[in-house]
């Protein structure tokens, strides 16, 4: 499915996906015809923020750089998430975009619709492989119950 979303960065309507399993579990759902992908880009001027306790019991915060193990471990996360849930991985070095469904303005409003739905759905699921079927109900529901011919725009 991955290999078939269209290259190109998308205009207005569209979000980029966040980097989680979540996240790419919802790019999954709206299916390639809701999707864009860009290439990845440079992380170098990307932060983390750090939280370590030192040998006294001390918590010490920081902010470092993000780094390609970073980057590496974030791409990991997401796929090993995709992989519990059965659904196919992401290949490396994108950025994800989706087609916003008409009544959401950002990711974030459309993450938590989609994040309510699931779990209005099934109040209880656990694993990923239980929530795949779920997200997709929901997903579904969100872009108004059309079939994908009846979605697509521009």
């Amino acid at each position: 499915m991955w290999d078939s979303v269209p290259e190109g960065l998308p205009a207005r309507g569209w979000a980029e996906l966040d980097e989680t399993g979540w996240g790419a579990l919802i790019g999954w759902a709206a299916g390639s015809e809701n999707l864009r992908r860009g290439p990845r880009q440079d992380d170098s001027a990307r932060t983390v923020a750090v939280t370590r306790t030192d040998r006294d019991g001390n918590v010490v915060k920081s902010v470092e750089a993000f780094t390609a193990e970073d980057r590496r471990i974030v791409e990991e996360e997401a796929n090993a998430y995709l992989a519990e849930a059965g659904v196919e991985q992401r290949p490396p070095g994108f950025r994800w975009f989706v087609r916003l469904p008409t009544q959401f303005l950002s990711w974030d409003e459309f993450s938590a619709a989609a994040t309510q739905s699931v779990y209005a759905l099934a109040p209880q699921p656990i694993r990923p492989s239980e929530i795949a079927p779920v997200m997709k109900q929901a997903i579904h529901q969100l872009y108004g119950g059309q079939t994908d011919a009846h979605r697509r725009r521009g």
